[in-house]
């Protein structure tokens, strides 16, 4: 379980987020909702221990800091991939895993995201589309409890967002926790078990 006690971010003189607790629980699916600039991404990146609150905490399972942040994947919006490597070696590079089992789950990904046709090419030669996809299968390359996504279908066409969607229902059955953010949650809300929506900071009703 991933509890957040009182999250509170500001940057000079703005709140981007204030006084935010939330709890997500094993095996469920959260969309967090709201429009651009609402906080969304400024929490899902205070959830996933990558921006330092200014106040409150994260606790995941009962544990902090480093264990914690370990048990987490975390897709930002950024794509943050090495543009002179291929799609297969991005997914190596940002690996935990080892040996046999590493190039199994890259397998594994490159088949679920349909990335075959462009496994071997660098990644500053993809579409915006197919670079999404890869920040996506590059925050998977691993053994993780809980999956924080920061708008995954930003910039991905209809039947890309399908691969995507099927990929992360297969995740939810064997387990894994998320929070997902969207601005447009049409195709994701099914997956989910409760959406939270944020404005200015703060969950609304």
């Amino acid at each position: 379980m991933i509890e957040a006690k009182g999250l509170v971010k500001k940057f000079g003189k703005y709140t981007a987020v204030d006084s935010i607790s939330l709890t997500l629980e094993k095996g469920e699916i959260i969309a967090l909702l709201g429009a651009n600039g609402s906080g969304k991404s400024t929490l899902l990146s205070m959830l996933a221990m990558v921006l330092k609150p200014d106040e409150g905490e994260v606790v995941v399972d009962g544990l902090k800091g480093k264990k914690a942040k370990a048990k987490i994947a975390y897709a930002p919006q950024e794509i943050v991939l090495f543009e002179e490597l291929t799609v297969l070696e991005n997914l190596y590079a940002w690996s935990s895993l080892k040996g046999k089992e590493n190039v199994e789950r890259a397998e594994y990904l490159i088949n679920e995201l349909e990335m075959t046709d462009f496994k071997r090419k660098r990644v500053d030669r993809l579409s915006g589309g197919q670079r999404r996809r890869v920040n996506l299968a590059v925050a998977l390359m691993g053994k993780h409890d809980y999956l924080l996504l920061d708008e995954p279908l930003a910039g991905i066409d209809a039947h890309g967002a399908e691969c995507v969607e099927h990929l992360l229902r297969k995740e939810k059955e064997k387990g894994c926790s998320m929070i997902v953010t969207e601005h447009n949650p049409t195709i994701l809300l099914p997956l989910t078990d409760r959406s939270l929506r944020i404005d200015g900071g703060h969950f609304i009703r």
